[in-house]
């Protein structure tokens, strides 16, 4: 009987903080100020993708990593030419 009352003044005494917190009022979350358009949404898209390809040699095995330094090169190629024209 007494295991049952040291009990229950324990759990009395943990949830005393909790019952003695102010309750917090909602408030109405602000509606979205700015919204994007379909160019700005493409090019945040562009950016990450171009972020993950970028990560790609972290995460693949080493045996591959000559063949993606080597499709860059010829990416970094490509534009070099149009740069020029």
């Amino acid at each position: 009987m007494k295991k049952i009352i040291v009990m229950l003044v324990l759990a009395a005494f943990a949830a005393a903080p909790a019952a003695a917190a102010p309750k917090k009022k909602h408030e109405k979350k602000p509606e979205a100020q700015h919204e994007l358009t379909f160019n700005e949404a493409m090019a945040y898209n562009r950016k990450n993708l171009s972020l993950l390809v970028q990560g790609l040699p972290l995460i693949l095995p080493s045996w591959s990593l000559p063949f993606v330094f080597g499709l860059q090169k010829n990416d970094d190629k490509a534009k070099h030419v149009a740069k020029k024209r």
